[in-house]
């Protein structure tokens, strides 16, 4: 038999520090984009950070027992933790759909986005996001934030 590195303690530890980082990157995201121009690479980051994120916790929510053992952890049997996860990850989810559908693409091929500009002179500089046009991403995040304690 070999040393144990996995089990619902350490799934139920995995999912507590991934919601603390996606907190944090959140907030600071957030206030990022509140304080003035983001660059697209921003904005895509953001997405792709919370798409791992979302991966995370779903192989962890999988796990057979994780719930009771969650609510055992927190020795609170009233803690519905299924829904306090489905509500994090539901917030996660509308962030990076946020970025999605506002992205702007390529009207004849909807999936190449629009991130870079190219100069006359062959330079190239990559989009700006105002906090005006990023709105809807700054409310993602923040309800994002308040899911998580």
């Amino acid at each position: 038999m070999a040393f144990k590195t996995d089990g619902l303690g350490k799934a139920y530890q995995k999912v507590q520090n991934e919601s603390i980082r996606v907190k944090q990157f959140a907030t600071g995201a957030r206030n990022a984009l509140i304080a003035g121009a983001v660059s697209a690479n921003a904005v895509i980051q953001i997405m792709t950070n919370l798409k791992s994120s979302i991966e995370v916790w779903d192989s962890v929510s999988a796990l057979s027992g994780i719930a009771q053992f969650a609510k055992d952890q927190e020795d609170d049997q009233t803690y519905d933790v299924v829904a306090e996860f489905l509500a994090m990850r539901t917030e996660a989810v509308a962030a990076v759909n946020w970025v999605f559908n506002n992205f702007p693409k390529d009207t004849t091929s909807p999936n190449y986005i629009l991130k870079d500009i190219l100069a006359p002179d062959g330079s190239i500089s990559v989009r700006q996001f105002t906090p005006a046009q990023t709105t809807g991403l700054q409310t993602a995040l923040t309800d994002l934030i308040a899911a998580i304690e």
